[in-house]
Formats: structure tokens, C-alpha cells, sequence
């Protein structure tokens, strides 16, 4: 008597939690309203399952229980709360999944005692402590996974889903757990190898997928700053003109007054000073690219500014490749040149920048010494580092270099930092 009410108490626990469990995994928050409704949605799943026992029993219930029950609670979920039918089905099978812990426990604690009383006891213990843990650590990332788009349910449901059917075919619908017992445990083993190889295959692409769109923003990041860094060069520029031109007139009257006084000397003086004047702010012509003359001159500046050799051996009148891409990759080299020297002696400092065409390609070099060897992955060969929101340039350079078709070499050569880029 007792273990016949256990078994009652243990299968409306199994149901209610089985409706909980789905309702979570879709992403019901439990108000007090959703609680209640809940609670109509068990009573609404309960009542068939009753009556068809009653009237059919135990047997033909478990068989009719995926449409009276399962089908029924899904049809309600995307009723009453909005849910896909995708969304649904996956939580429910994922939830019937999630009761199998209780069964297996109660039949080791079946196999060990042989007493069918503690057995029902320890499943319902298991199977309330399930619940619970899921509820508490699971159900939000689960739901998360179930209320995306219909592929990602698919990959996340398919062990579920296959179980479900499984348990059903092996254990209701036909005897072949009995007869076939080693054939149906197996197909688990086999489908679960195929699942996790499928799993990793589609993991791994969208892992891919993901860095490359973590890197698009990275390098969108990058381009912007270097084009706003480009600007504030043009802005400094217009600024230290409109200064000259005013400069201008002062110098024309004193060099008016310099003459009519005869003071050659100091005419000469203050056009030379004129001249020395024009020349530090001039825009150097490099190429016919305003962009790399921008940038060119920008890091000139710079390198004067900080006592730093700057020798350009430009050979080339236009690129042929994408001007933002190339600027990036230009500016980063730069910059990353500069920042290399920070801790040398100011007679060590040097940038040598080249740049031409050669056999239908455009090349680039960059060479600077460093103060401080850089962390270097023998793997890629390329410079590396551990500190954060640090190493950007040169996966930005790379990551230029590839999307343009090219190819980029970094290397050390006698405490020389060498760039090779080839497009």
C-alpha cells in the first residue's frame, strides 16, 4: 500500500516539476501570476492523464502519455505565453530528460536494498534536489539557448529530443530493451559520438565566426582612431597656416621698414626666419597620396618632437589596395615604432621607413631598434603580450595584411624590430 502511494506521489511530482522545468526552460518568470497559471497548466495535463487511466490503464496510459500530456503542455506554452513551437518541444524533451537522474537512482538503490519502499523515497528526493539545482543555476542559460533562433535549438535539443524518442521506441512502444538489451544500450553510446562530433564542428565555427567579428570591431576601433588622429594632424595643420598668414603680415611690415631703413641684415634675417618658419609646418610631399603624406608627416612631427631619426625612402606614386585598409596598417607600424623607443638613449632612436612598388607589388618596411625585447609567439611568429587592452597594432596589422591578400613578416634582427609587408 505504501509503495503504491509513493508511486502516485513520485508521478504527479514527476509531472508538476516536468511542467516547471519546461516552463523555465522557455523563460517563464515565476510571478505570483505565472505560479498560478502554472498550476492551471499541471492541472490541465493531470486531468487526461486520470481519466485515461482510469478508463484505459496503467499500460495504454504511458503509451497515449506524449499526446495527452507532452503535446498537450506545448500547444499551452505557445498559447499562453507566446512561446515557438521549436522553443517548446526542446524544453520539454530537455525537462523529461531532466527527470532521468531520479530513475537511475532509484533503481541503483532498487539493485542495493532491494526494498522498493527506500527506492521510491530516494527517487523522490532526487528528483525534488534536481529540480531545485536546476532551477536555481540552469534554467536562465538554458532559456537563453531555447529563445534563439531555431538552429542553435536544434544543435542544443538533438540529445534531448533523441533520448526522448529512444526511451519511448526501447522502453513503451516495443520490448527491444528486453530482447535486444545490448543493441538498444549501444545506440545511446553511437548517437552520442555522433552528437559530440557534430556538436564540436559547430562550436568551432561559431567560435570562429564570433572572433572574426570580435576583430572586425577591434579593427574598426583602430581605423577610427587613426583617421580621428588624421584630422587632429589636418586641424593643427590649418591652424599653424592661418597663424603663418597672420604672421605674414607682421613680417612684410617689418621687412617694409627694414628696407626703407636700409637694414639689409635684418631683412635678410627675418625672411630666413620667414622661410624656417613655413618649412616646419609644411605638409612634406612624399608621394602623390594625401593620406600617406598626412600620416608621413603626422609621425615626422612626432619622431622630431621626441628626438627620434625619421628617414622615409618613399618610391612609389600611388597604391593600388584599399587606402583606408593600407593606412591603418601604415599608422599602426608607425605608431607601434614610436612607442617601441620609449627608454632608449635619444642618439639610438631611429625610424627607416620604406616604401615602393616592386614586380607589380607594393612593399612596405619598417625598422626601428626597442628598449624592451618584446614578448614573442614562436608559433606565428609574430610579437605578443599579456597585458590588457595591449598588442592590437600588430594583430591589427596582420589582420589588414590578410583581408588585402598580402602577407606581413615580423622578426628581430640585432635589437631591430623589422616590419616586411607585401601586397
Amino acid at each position: 500500500m505504501i509503495d503504491t502511494i509513493l508511486f502516485y506521489i513520485h508521478h504527479a511530482l514527476t509531472l508538476l516539476w516536468g511542467v516547471i522545468l519546461s516552463a523555465a526552460f522557455c523563460g517563464v518568470r515565476f510571478s505570483k501570476k505565472n505560479i498560478g497559471i502554472t498550476a492551471l497548466i499541471f492541472t490541465a495535463c493531470g486531468i487526461p492523464q486520470l481519466t485515461a487511466l482510469f478508463l484505459f490503464g496503467e499500460d495504454l496510459v504511458w503509451k497515449l502519455y506524449p499526446l495527452i500530456v507532452h503535446a498537450l503542455l506545448a500547444v499551452l506554452l505557445c498559447a499562453i505565453y507566446r512561446k515557438r513551437l521549436s522553443t517548446a518541444l526542446a524544453s520539454i524533451c530537455l525537462a523529461y530528460l531532466c527527470c532521468q537522474p531520479s530513475k537511475w537512482f532509484g533503481l541503483l538503490v532498487d539493485a542495493l536494498t532491494e526494498n522498493p519502499t527506500i527506492g521510491w523515497c530516494v527517487r523522490i528526493a532526487v528528483a525534488l534536489l534536481t529540480a531545485l539545482l536546476i532551477l536555481r543555476y540552469f534554467a536562465k542559460l538554458i532559456c537563453e539557448i531555447f529563445n534563439k533562433d531555431n538552429r542553435s535549438i536544434l544543435i542544443f535539443s538533438c540529445v534531448p529530443f533523441v533520448y526522448y524518442l529512444f526511451d519511448y521506441i526501447v522502453g513503451i512502444y516495443t520490448n527491444l530493451w528486453d530482447v535486444h538489451y545490448r543493441l538498444a544500450s549501444e545506440f545511446l553510446a553511437f548517437f552520442l559520438c555522433v552528437a559530440f562530433m557534430v556538436f564540436c564542428i559547430v562550436y568551432y565555427r561559431e567560435y570562429e565566426r564570433k572572433m572574426q567579428a570580435q576583430r572586425k570591431n577591434e579593427m574598426i576601433e583602430i581605423t577610427v582612431q587613426q583617421q580621428s588622429k588624421e584630422i587632429e594632424t589636418i586641424k593643427k595643420s590649418n591652424l599653424e597656416t592661418s597663424i603663418l598668414r597672420h604672421d605674414m603680415r607682421l613680417m612684410l611690415s617689418n621687412l617694409a621698414l627694414s628696407i626703407e631703413q636700409n637694414d639689409l641684415e635684418h631683412a635678410r634675417s627675418l625672411i630666413s626666419g620667414y622661410v624656417a618658419q613655413v618649412d616646419s609646418i609644411s605638409l612634406h610631399r612624399y608621394c602623390q597620396n594625401d593620406t600617406l603624406n598626412y600620416i608621413l608627416s603626422n609621425y615626422e612631427s612626432k619622431c622630431r618632437n621626441t628626438g627620434i631619426s625619421f628617414q622615409a625612402d618613399i618610391a612609389l606614386e600611388e597604391i593600388f589596395v584599399d587606402e583606408i585598409m593600407f593606412s591603418s596598417i601604415l599608422s599602426n607600424a608607425l605608431d607601434n615604432a614610436v612607442n617601441a623607443q620609449i627608454g632608449l638613449a635619444e642618439e639610438s632612436r631611429q625610424i627607416k621607413v620604406m616604401l615602393k612598388h616592386s614586380d607589380g607589388k607594393l612593399l612596405l618596411s619598417v625598422k626601428n631598434p626597442f628598449g624592451t625585447a618584446p614578448e614573442w609567439d614562436y608559433v606565428n611568429q609574430m610579437p605578443m603580450t599579456s597585458k590588457e587592452n595591449h598588442g592590437y597594432g600588430t594583430q591589427s596589422i596582420l589582420y589588414m595584411t590578410e583581408k588585402l591578400g598580402g602577407k606581413c613578416q615580423f622578426s628581430l634582427q640585432d635589437n631591430i624590430f623589422i616590419l616586411r609587408v607585401i601586397l
